[in-house]
């Protein structure tokens, strides 16, 4: 019964995740969203360093930071209070998770399980969910990956 209750949770991840990745086709703006976002406002950097305490270079360079990757999760929630918005940190898989595990699952157990895109749309019926679940139940976890 857990590892139902894992695809479940998979499926649902993987439905969640396409409503995302949706989202994701704009691209991060080459100067980060914070000077972006600051500049739309008609926000100078000496007005966000006041809001944060900072001085003007000091959000200069958390911006440059932001822009090269090099910023933390942390100080990029400081920047975004500065500017009255939100941080939302998420990883989103590349396929599947569900395809993931299940084709994982195929080359450990050199079992004969349907092709990826069958895969997710299959495993969207209860029987056969139940059916994949049985065969995980089956898979020792700390091997399989």
């Amino acid at each position: 019964m857990k590892n139902r209750l894992n695809l479940t949770r998979l499926a649902e991840l993987d439905r969640q995740f396409c409503e995302f990745a949706r989202l994701q086709l704009v691209a991060t703006p080459r100067c980060g969203w914070t000077k972006t976002i600051r500049l739309a406002m008609g926000m100078s950097s000496q007005a966000l360093g006041a809001r944060l305490g900072m001085t003007a270079q000091g959000i200069r360079k958390l911006e440059q930071g932001e822009a090269n990757g090099t910023i933390s999760l942390n100080t990029l929630a400081k920047l975004a209070q500065g500017l009255d918005c939100d941080v939302h940190y998420m990883l989103v898989p590349r396929t599947s998770l569900i395809e993931q595990v299940l084709l994982r699952t195929r080359a450990v157990t050199n079992t004969d399980l349907p092709e990826p895109p069958k895969i997710t749309e299959l495993a969207r019926e209860p029987e056969v969910l139940d059916s994949l679940s049985r065969l995980l139940s089956k898979v020792n976890r700390r091997g399989l990956w």
